[in-house]
């Protein structure tokens, strides 16, 4: 008890200041789950707005993340695909590796300074064999005249940098071998690099002639097994001359990381997520700039809403909509006939 004052007293008074306390604290934290609640709703909205917005929109992204890529002394090689299930590939965009866009892709590099840092964003399920090919000779020569005007660590200081912020399959992956440095997002994958010949891996070919044998297998299976045989020991080959030597499991097994992947014993279509990367030895990362799904995001935004950007721009030319279904039915007609084409000038695919 303190002088004059009643126990009781001092009790009421604390008891009073803590429940004051709990309101303040209780009153804050509700503040502060309040706050938390509209940023998060805020942050979905964006996100939403995102998923929707206007092809205009989505270009100006996708030109503001390029100019900021390629600011100083730094090349970009951007092969992001129209992954969609229709037969035609929407804004200009390819659905596979072809050869029109490995003759840009290799002028790029081509025209690069020798101490030019080159970026690749893939996002792709492979295609044609030989662009991917060339895409990737042109990486190597590029390494190799970097190497040429002085050493450099190709692990600590990467002239080429291979992205893939959602899959890279079959040729991707070749084209991505062909780097100093792989990143990875977490759920992205790579996948293998055999030959796919006539539709088929080169590796059923032979599977099937062994067990049938020449005269009881159709002649023009037993041909493309004859074919797709030559190529296979010709793709093998350059994948093991591709390949960038930091992509090891040991120092003293060279091209382990070829002869895995272009075996035929895995799934074409088996993914390789980045642990797996890591194990068969590739120099992957998993931290990914902001920029670069900025980019990729903004061009995938760009091929969804072309389609509507079209329909649009159809109607503000024809005033009420008229002649729109037969003009836009033509216009897809050519389409589907360039790009069956363009499938029949090969069919050795990556």
């Amino acid at each position: 008890m303190i002088d004059g004052v009643d126990n009781t007293v001092l009790y009421g008074v604390a008891g009073a200041g803590l429940f004051v306390l709990i309101v303040a604290v209780s009153a804050i934290s509700m503040h502060l789950n309040r706050q938390r609640a509209v940023s998060d709703e805020r942050q979905v909205h964006k996100l939403r707005r995102k998923r929707v917005a206007r092809y205009e929109d989505a270009k100006k992204d996708y030109e503001k993340f390029r100019k900021k890529i390629e600011s100083g002394n730094t090349v970009l090689i951007d092969l992001i695909h129209d992954l969609g299930d229709d037969f035609v590939g929407r804004d200009s965009a390819q659905q596979q590796i072809a050869f029109d866009e490995a003759f840009e892709a290799v002028a790029s590099v081509r025209q690069a300074n020798p101490r030019a840092r080159i970026i690749v964003v893939l996002h792709t399920l492979g295609g044609y064999a030989r662009p991917a090919h060339m895409i990737s000779l042109a990486l190597k020569q590029h390494l190799a005249k970097a190497k040429a005007k002085g050493h450099y660590n190709p692990k600590r200081e990467p002239q080429v940098i291979a992205y893939v912020p959602y899959v890279a399959m079959s040729g991707g992956t070749m084209i991505a071998l062909a780097a100093d440095k792989i990143v990875m997002d977490p759920t992205a994958s790579l996948g293998p690099i055999d030959t796919i010949y006539g539709g088929f891996p080169t590796e059923a070919y032979k599977e099937l002639l062994a067990q049938k044998g020449p005269l009881a297998t159709q002649d023009v299976l037993v041909m493309l097994a004859h074919e797709a045989e030559k190529y296979d020991r010709y793709a093998g080959k350059v994948a093991r001359d591709i390949v960038n030597p930091v992509h090891r499991v040991d120092e003293k097994v060279e091209h382990h990381i070829a002869d895995t992947l272009s075996a035929g014993t895995l799934s074409h279509s088996q993914a390789i997520t980045p642990e797996d990367a890591k194990a068969l030895g590739m120099n992957v990362k998993t931290k990914i700039p902001d920029l670069i799904y900025g980019l990729v995001d903004a061009r995938i935004r760009m091929i969804h809403t072309r389609l509507e950007f079209e329909a649009r721009r159809m109607e503000d030319e024809d005033g009420h909509g008229e002649g729109k279904g037969d003009d836009a039915e033509q216009a897809v007609g050519q389409v589907i006939e360039r790009a069956i084409r363009q499938s029949l000038r090969g069919n050795v695919r990556l």
